[in-house]
């Protein structure tokens, strides 16, 4: 089933990620290789070096927008950065100011691509290894890592595909997720409080998905899974 695929299709591949790598780096390179050509043009008395300075901000300026484009969260200053490139540099004025234009521009192009590096996340992934996480849900990742780390993938990504579905309301696609876990015995032997967990989950999918009343009774968790609980129980008054 596609539920049990370890792969996102969503997540950039080790040749994207060397493109994009590449790219990153061309911002700058191109910018200021531009400016660099067009000095020394200029030194030889091209007067023309200026188009030769400002083509490298312009398709610089793409790379940037592209590398913003393709990150979930979308950083609108890198974003627009073609359109003020064209409005600076397709109608150049006197020569000196001009290649100075190109200097500030580059350098600000160089400023907006570690921003986005760092700021906004790598291309097409969510937050990494809890490294961008903070306060109590980092602190709880921290502490169950440990215990969870030979979790197979398949099972990971559809605790993963559950929590989303879950929250996004999908309460049959949840069931059938969380039975697909529990029925084939993927978590035997692998963790108890995973199986649990799943269990636990498709039981109240199944119930909201058909609005049934709350029961009497409902599965919870056992007293010894309370060191990995995010939130310990009151009590255990479940089954």
């Amino acid at each position: 089933m596609a539920e049990n695929s370890s792969e996102d299709p969503n997540q950039p591949t080790q040749s994207d990620k060397s493109i994009h790598r590449w790219l990153e780096l061309a911002v700058p390179v191109v910018s200021f290789g531009g400016i660099l050509i067009a000095f020394s043009l200029l030194a030889q008395g091209y007067l023309l070096s200026f188009r030769i300075a400002a083509a490298g901000c312009i398709i610089a300026s793409f790379i940037l927008a592209y590398l913003a484009w393709i990150r979930p969260k979308k950083d609108i200053v890198a974003l627009t950065t073609p359109m003020y490139s064209i409005i600076f540099f397709v109608l150049p004025t006197d020569l000196i100011p001009d290649l100075i234009l190109p200097i500030l521009y580059a350098i600000s192009l160089t400023i907006l691509l570690v921003r986005l590096k760092y700021r906004y996340g790598k291309p097409g992934t969510a937050v990494s290894m809890g490294r961008e996480l903070g306060g109590s849900l980092k602190t709880y990742i921290d502490q169950t890592r440990e215990h969870l780390k030979n979790i197979s993938p398949g099972t990971a990504h559809n605790a993963t595909l559950a929590f989303v579905q879950f929250a996004q309301g999908d309460y049959a696609k949840v069931a059938r997720i969380s039975e697909t876990v529990t029925g084939n015995g993927e978590t035997a032997g692998c963790d108890q409080c995973l199986a649990r967990a799943f269990s636990i989950v498709k039981e109240h999918a199944a119930l909201l998905d058909k609005s049934l009343p709350r029961p009497f009774t409902y599965l919870v968790f056992n007293p010894e899974h309370a060191d990995l609980l995010a939130k310990h129980l009151p009590s255990w008054s479940g089954r």
